[in-house]
């Protein structure tokens, strides 16, 4: 059996084993009866708006918004949580105006309009355009989870994986878990298609949910107050600023700065600093590390002559009675033979729960009311309304009715998920503020996890498993839908309509499948690969 962190317990992972064997298994279920693609693509245009509703909303809700939203209130503040607003204005547009008019064409593809509106090539050019942009996203979607996974369910047996991935610029850990999510997502698309996607995407909603609800359970029994104390320690939480990322020589003498840290109570701090990053790269003794700007010598030039990398991690606790850490700050010291002043250093001006405090100047630095209503207006409209992804749920429906239903029962699950998600990152915060924990993560999309991962248990065993499981969920329900999409798009407006546009309904329907498997195999790969240098 592999030797596994002890965060988690045996019964977390015969849950995560048996929420991927019971996923695969739905897949298998809803391949039967398929005759025709649009059985593959659209399931025969017979779908309930509910499922359809739950579905869209587990497939745009990708893994790497679970852990960003509240990674980003982690490590930031609550502003985007106004978000949610513009996404119901969004859904109105669509149900008035968009919907209306495609929904009546009978469509698999948005690009079969294009066509239709104005010529061939517009459509081959939306068409091209939406499998370019979503294949990098597929890659993106699979990848931030399970370099998350990696991080808060580290598996000693799969060090032995470490060479093969090496060139990846990955661990084995985090290879492991990237062919784990794509192939076990790609192969019940494969089989099932679009049904399979709609269905097991409901299971993943609700998997979500409860680990959510199960998060939220155990910060307001383990804070003394509950949600008192996230509502009035939110603001104290000092942040660490650890300064620019520096370019240095070999053998020289490196400064690091926190000493821009902030305590919004005027107290003082204390430094923690500690080097992280791969176990297998050079590490080096830190005058002191409780001091605002130690200082070490960056090591000689190895015997290889490659370049190398440092990477702190900073963390401050204010002094007194009441003691708050904050969460880390990092700063990459880049070893080699030459050098370079410091990057920039953005300070924090202002504490995490100033989230009603919106910047109306256009040009200020950073995120902006101006900034975040514009992008916010732009994405959401774009994934309601034009997006392949959400668009063949609506042609999946048995009506019109039915599809402006799934559209409004998808804003109405968001309004209270999407800012849910941003409290618990503020919540977490809070949480090890008060608690210190040194193991905690230093990148704060890793934080989430790892509160699963270090007190579910403590409250129901086994789950810690059934979150990671949920994990696996928002995982899988945007790279089930990515593909199934993707390969919806390649058939109906590429293979079907230039190369072979006179074959039977069995030959469309293998066809769909082995483009599946190909993007999906394509998908997880290029999760492998995309962030070799960075």
């Amino acid at each position: 059996m592999l030797a596994a962190t002890q965060l988690l317990l045996p019964l977390d992972y015969l849950i995560i084993g048996a929420y991927l064997v019971g996923i695969v298994v739905m897949g298998l279920l809803f391949a039967r009866g398929q005759k025709t693609s649009d059985d593959y693509f659209v399931a025969s245009r017979r779908m309930h708006w509910f499922p359809l509703a739950l579905s869209i909303w587990a497939s745009l809700t990708s893994a790497n918004s679970m852990l960003g939203a509240p990674g980003y209130a982690f490590a930031h503040d609550l502003q985007q949580v106004s978000q949610v607003v513009i996404a119901v204005i969004a859904a109105a547009i669509v149900v008035v105006w968009i919907l209306p008019m495609l929904h009546s064409l009978k469509l698999t593809t948005a690009y079969t309009y294009l066509e239709k509106r104005y010529n061939p090539g517009i459509r081959c050019l939306g068409s091209v355009l939406f499998i370019l942009i979503r294949g990098g996203w597929l890659a993106t979607v699979i990848f931030a989870p399970s370099k998350a996974l990696a991080a808060v369910i580290p598996i000693e047996a799969l060090s032995s994986l470490d060479p093969t991935a090496e060139h990846l610029g990955i661990d084995g850990n985090t290879f492991f878990w990237i062919i784990v999510v794509g192939s076990g997502a790609t192969f019940y698309t494969t089989i099932g298609g679009v049904k399979a996607v709609i269905w097991t995407d409901v299971v993943q909603f609700f998997v979500f949910v409860i680990g959510l609800a199960a998060i939220w359970f155990m910060l307001l029994t383990e804070l003394p107050e509950g949600l008192a104390t996230i509502w009035n320690r939110l603001g104290e939480v000092p942040k660490a600023v650890a300064g620019g990322d520096q370019q240095v020589k070999y053998g020289a003498l490196v400064e690091l700065d926190g000493s821009n840290s902030q305590d919004f109570q005027d107290r003082e701090l204390t430094y923690q600093w500690k080097q992280i990053g791969p176990r297998s790269g050079p590490h080096v003794t830190l005058s002191d590390p409780g001091a605002a700007r130690p200082t070490f010598t960056a090591p000689p030039r190895p015997a290889d002559g490659q370049n190398y990398s440092l990477t702190f991690a900073l963390r401050v606790t204010t002094t007194g009675q009441r003691t708050l850490q904050s969460g880390a700050a990092k700063v990459k010291v880049a070893v080699g033979e030459s050098t370079a002043a410091p990057g920039d250093v953005t300070i924090p001006d202002r504490p995490h729960n100033m989230w009603f405090d919106f910047r109306l100047d256009f040009f200020a630095v950073g995120v902006n009311f101006w900034l975040l209503i514009t992008a916010t207006f732009v994405s959401r409209l774009n994934d309601a309304g034009t997006d392949q992804v959400a668009l063949q749920r609506y042609f999946s429906a048995a009506s019109l009715k039915d599809s402006r239903r799934s559209i409004w029962v998808n804003v109405i699950c968001d309004i209270p998920l999407m800012p849910l998600l941003h409290f618990t990152g503020a919540g977490i915060l809070v949480f090890y503020a008060i608690h210190h924990t040194a193991d905690l993560p230093a990148d704060a999309d890793k934080a989430m996890p790892f509160f699963v991962a270090h007190k579910l248990n403590e409250l129901v065993p086994g789950l810690s498993g059934l979150f990671i499981a949920a994990l696996f969920a928002a995982t899988m329900s945007s790279v089930d839908s990515g593909i199934n999409s993707l390969s919806a798009t390649a058939v109906t407006d590429w293979y079907r309509r230039l190369w072979r546009p006179d074959r039977s309904e069995s030959h469309y329907l293998t066809v769909a499948r082995l483009l599946t498997t190909f993007v999906g195999a394509a998908g997880h790969r290029r999760g492998a690969v995309s962030w070799h240098h960075r």
